[in-house]
């Protein structure tokens, strides 16, 4: 009956009902937007990262050689030459696989990487599955038969058989196209949930051969080490060299991940803050409203409803803002969320994976109890209101 009564009355102010709530739900949303945000954008790219155990490429920026080969987005970074490769393939003992990447040319905005078919052999884990699995037909055999990514299939309409003409370089704008060597699409990958679904993958001779390099090169090279003491063995092997660098992929991730931590520390105090003053505002809001109806709760005891009742009333009605403020909030920033991987995908291929986590859940939980907490105290000032009001009719 209490709880009805109270839902009621709420029904009755639709417009303050609807801003209390929107304002609870814009603090946690803000809140669930980013903890959500955060979680997501580490497993996405941790995913991304876990084939590349390690990276040897010319010195430069390691994130500018992460990004352009993990992700595909940058430019990569000076050529090696090819006897890095043959070096590292040598070593048996500490390297299980080196296996040669080249870029500098793309079709239809997705880009072209030369490599060789042991590529199809690698797995982010020793018991996983390949990491590159095919959906339909072969992996390359030859120069310009080409595997394309599960995005650039479904984007491109492409299919076994297809031909096209890749053009040199990377950034947009008018590019030279290579036509006198058209690629032939041989097989396609199936989804991997990461940048490569946006690859077109082929034999590096085919690199070489677009642009007539009479000097084999590399862009980078993924090297698979025999165990993790081997590849801290490698590690300390190109510490000190001038003409190359070895990088752990996944440790550039962590450091940008340390980054925005700091971001983060920085932003959760002024989120907390912001929650908190939402919920004040929502029990201070709520209480004044309460004493502009003391005449119907003057009705209410006289009908038989004692002081507690009417308290435990304004209770349920602060408890259905909260409640109902903190599910839109979390509606609210989890599908802001979802949004943000939907386009970040849709651009990079980098995929979001979105899990109510542990914090989430905490963040919620907490809205409610400190919401209901921070209502106690009006709760009894009502309740010596209540009481005075009634003396004086007395």
């Amino acid at each position: 009956m209490i709880r009805r009564l109270a839902f009621q009355q709420l029904r009755r102010r639709p417009v303050t009902t609807a801003l209390l709530l929107l304002v609870v739900a814009l603090a946690i949303g803000v809140s669930a937007f980013l903890t959500t945000l955060h979680q997501s954008l580490q497993r996405g790219l941790t995913l991304a990262t876990e084939p590349f155990t390690l990276l040897v490429a010319s010195p430069g920026s390691q994130h500018q050689l992460v990004l352009s080969t993990v992700f595909l987005q940058d430019r990569p970074l000076a050529n090696l030459p090819y006897a890095e490769v043959t070096r590292l393939s040598d070593d048996r003992r500490l390297v299980r696989n080196a296996i040669p990447l080249a870029f500098g040319d793309t079709f239809q905005g997705y880009r072209v990487v030369g490599a060789v078919p042991a590529i199809f052999q690698v797995k982010a884990a020793p018991k996983a599955p390949a990491w590159l699995s095919l959906r339909a037909g072969r992996p390359f055999a030859a120069p310009f038969e080409a595997v394309i990514g599960h995005d650039v299939a479904s984007r491109l309409h492409l299919q076994i058989g297809s031909t096209f003409q890749s053009s040199h370089g990377l950034l947009p704008g008018k590019k030279r196209a290579h036509a006198a060597h058209p690629f032939t699409v041989v097989g396609i990958l199936d989804d991997v949930h990461g940048p490569y679904n946006q690859a077109i993958l082929t034999d590096i001779a085919s690199v070489w051969a677009l642009h007539n390099a009479t000097a084999r090169e590399v862009s980078a090279i993924m090297v698979e080490p025999a165990g993790y003491s081997q590849a801290y063995v490698l590690a300390s092997r190109y510490q000190h060299r001038k003409d190359a660098q070895l990088v752990f992929p996944a440790q550039t991730i962590v450091q940008f991940f340390n980054l925005m931590g700091r971001g983060e520390a920085m932003w959760r105090p002024v989120g907390a803050l912001l929650l908190l003053l939402s919920i004040l505002l929502v029990v201070i809001t709520s209480y004044l409203s309460t004493l502009t109806r003391l005449r119907e709760y003057a009705i209410l005891r006289a009908l038989g409803a004692t002081e507690k009742d009417i308290v435990v009333l304004w209770l349920w009605q602060n408890g259905f803002l909260l409640v109902g403020g903190t599910v839109l909030g979390a509606l609210f920033g989890i599908g802001g969320c979802a949004f943000l991987a939907h386009v970040l995908t849709a651009s990079t291929a980098v995929t979001l994976p979105l899990t109510v986590t542990p914090a989430l859940v905490l963040l919620l939980g907490a809205a409610i109890v400190i919401g209901l907490a921070a209502s106690l105290a009006p709760a009894a000032l009502l309740r010596r209101k209540l009481a005075a009001a009634q003396a004086e009719e007395l």
